[in-house]
């Protein structure tokens, strides 16, 4: 266990008969952090999850909170509190003795339980809610319930298992900003799991990618979107373009890559350790391609017609085919302006270029 981990998981994990649905992960989270478990559905962030709360016991390994091991430690009387996706909001309370609920053992006076309730109200800006019925509450007001419910018990960690997933999409966005505010406020440890990239990269500091029970690759969101190692991970955290290629060689600070589609192309920077003759996958984010029509001005690294459009408001999903391959190059174009870039017709070539840095060289492990 690292001496400045607040979370230590040691080789955890859990299987179900012949199901093994976390295996031996190791992650540390620091005190204060708001980290992200993120994966598919089945890929074992739940389990995680619920083992840090105490709901289900390691079939091997330790976790560790703020130096205690957790193996004997009965949900109850974990430093820890947790969040659900469904807010589990008792319906014949009112807001607050929803909120009060899991004071009541703790042998409050009657003034010091209204001041806590009240400033758990404050806090999550629902002064005046007190009296509300739990029927009459919108969803975000039953999140925010949920959470003010969790923290009066002023845990060390909080958990929350996708608290967002039943909100529509305008009320989420805003939700995960207000959420991210009041963890930063508060200097508590949220671990999060989700399943939604967008809200990961919004929200996090850390976000450790699990597949098969495993994590594949933890770090920072702007550090796994933009040089993630492994092709799940590229594939998983936004769009991205695949290339099947193998490297030739070495030029200057790159990698030179046959690829599949490309042709020639080089990588840069010359990190990886790869050996020329070795099969790769290259990676390119539809963000960093430039599309234009060609002309003798401006030379093409491929060039090809577009096969399809996609128009999604702020920006274009463009589908550009290059010759006869099966498969078309995605590019994302900002609406900016009207720039007259769909108005050439099925016949017009257009030219796709990069900068060496946007390829990402991914090992075919």
């Amino acid at each position: 266990m690292s001496e400045r981990s607040f979370i230590s998981i040691d080789s955890v994990s859990k299987h179900f008969g012949n199901v093994r649905a976390v295996d031996r992960v190791d992650l540390e989270i620091g005190q204060g952090e708001f980290f992200a478990l993120l994966g598919p559905s089945g890929c074992g962030k739940t389990t995680l999850l619920r083992m840090l709360g105490g709901f289900e016991i390691p079939t091997g390994g330790e976790i560790y909170i703020d130096g205690e091991p957790m193996a004997a430690v009965p949900p109850y009387q974990r430093p820890v509190n947790m969040v659900f996706q469904s807010y589990a909001i008792f319906p014949h309370l009112n807001v607050f003795k929803n909120i009060a609920f899991g004071l009541r053992k703790e042998g409050l006076s009657k003034p010091e339980l209204e001041a806590r309730v009240h400033e758990a109200l404050a806090m999550i800006r629902l002064e005046g809610y007190g009296e509300r019925a739990a029927h009459e509450l919108s969803g975000g007001q039953r999140q925010r319930i949920a959470l003010a419910r969790a923290l009066i018990k002023k845990p060390k960690v909080l958990l929350l298992d996708e608290p967002l997933g039943a909100l529509d999409k305008k009320l989420r966005e805003q939700m995960q900003l207000e959420l991210r505010d009041l963890q930063k406020s508060l200097g508590i440890t949220f671990v999060f799991v989700t399943h939604d990239q967008e809200e990961a990269l919004t929200m996090s500091d850390r976000i450790a990618v699990m597949s098969d029970g495993r994590v594949l690759e933890e770090g920072a969101p702007s550090q796994l979107y933009a040089k993630p190692q492994t092709r799940f991970v590229a594939d998983f955290l936004g769009a991205m373009n695949f290339f099947e290629g193998r490297i030739t060689g070495r030029d200057g600070d790159g990698y030179t890559v046959e690829a599949d589609r490309l042709g020639p192309v080089t990588s840069t920077p010359l990190t990886g350790g790869f050996a020329p003759g070795e099969t790769v996958t290259v990676g390119l984010r539809p963000e960093n391609i430039r599309v234009t029509p060609v002309s003798g001005e401006v030379p093409a690294a491929v060039t090809g017609r577009i096969s399809n459009a996609a128009y999604l408001g702020d920006r274009t999903h463009i589908y550009v085919r290059i010759d006869d391959a099966a498969e078309p190059i995605l590019v994302a174009v900002q609406n900016l302006e009207d720039d007259g870039l769909l108005t050439g017709g099925g016949d017009t070539r257009f030219a796709l270029n990069w900068s060496p840095s946007a390829l990402l060289l991914l090992k075919n492990t």
